[in-house]
């Protein structure tokens, strides 16, 4: 499926909803250590792993974002 965004308002975008990611972690973790309060150490390591998984496609995802544009190496104006 095609978009109607530019490079730029793409790059925008992503900048924008990479925060989803880190509010995604943190409500694993939260609820990781809500699971092993109760005792239930089972739910509270496997939400404590989704909750590390949700942090590193943070991170990924937010250095791809700030990445310069492929091609000769040079950023390309704004449009």
């Amino acid at each position: 499926m095609a978009t109607a965004l530019s490079g730029a308002s793409r790059k925008k975008v992503s900048r924008n909803f990479n925060w989803i990611w880190y509010l995604g972690a943190a409500i694993w973790f939260l609820n990781a250590a809500l699971a092993m309060r109760h005792g239930n150490l089972r739910m509270g390591l496997t939400n404590a792993v989704i909750s590390a998984v949700f942090l590193v496609a943070g991170i990924f995802f937010g250095r791809q974002a700030k990445r310069p544009g492929r091609g000769n190496g040079r950023r390309r104006p704004l449009e």
